[in-house]
């Protein structure tokens, strides 16, 4: 069941996959060149779909927030994402470290970032969705892999929606916002806990941005 939200403008911004980020990651600001009859973008294949989250319960603490990454964790709220990008190597292309960008959402999902093996989100076994550290594969035993999909925008709207087999909830968690969990069996969560719709707005990826 999709809850009702209020309806809004944003002022868009582009945003790519980020840097290496061992605990988090970022979206890159990069403006795509624009096309004319003279010249025409570069016909490059297309790079991964790129997107970013709000959260939507329309009368709720949790509406329109934005989904980051934080600890391995996600949360609606409070702090910015963790995230790191080695300066030395990258230079100016490191990303500003205040957006959380996503990839998949076709029954995987994982972070928008560009680091060797990726970061690949899952909901642990007590329903946390968490993510994959840098350079490491390592997910517990009993998680949950896939059941992620997107569902595009109809036309004339602006968000489209991810969505978990099983429905996305929030907690919240002093001086961190509200945890995101998906409400597996096993799972237990409070009557402060509520239920919400995950809004997507599609980013630029790095290949479209050159």
């Amino acid at each position: 069941m999709k809850y009702a939200y209020t309806a809004f403008a944003l002022v868009g911004t582009a945003l790519a996959g980020g840097c290496a980020a061992p605990s988090g990651t970022a979206g890159n600001a990069l403006s795509a060149p624009s096309a004319t009859a003279s010249n025409p973008p570069p016909s490059t294949p297309a790079g991964p779909s790129y997107f970013t989250v709000i959260s939507a319960r329309s009368g709720s603490p949790v509406h329109l927030l934005p989904l980051t990454a934080r600890g391995g964790k996600f949360y609606l709220g409070g702090a910015g994402p963790s995230s790191y990008c080695p300066v030395e190597q990258v230079g100016d292309a490191c990303p500003p470290g205040n957006t959380t960008v996503l990839a998949g959402g076709d029954e995987t999902l994982s972070m928008g970032v560009i680091v060797p093996g990726g970061q690949q989100a899952y909901v642990a076994p007590d329903g946390a969705l968490s993510y994959t550290g840098a350079h490491s594969a390592y997910i517990p035993e009993g998680s949950i892999r896939d059941g992620f999909s997107r569902e595009e925008p109809e036309a004339g709207q602006t968000f489209g929606y991810l969505h978990f087999d099983t429905g996305f909830v929030a907690c919240s968690v002093e001086g961190q916002g509200y945890q995101v969990f998906g409400q597996v069996d096993g799972a237990t969560f409070g009557d402060e806990c509520l239920g919400f719709n995950a809004l997507t707005s599609r980013s630029f990826s790095v290949r479209d941005a050159l």
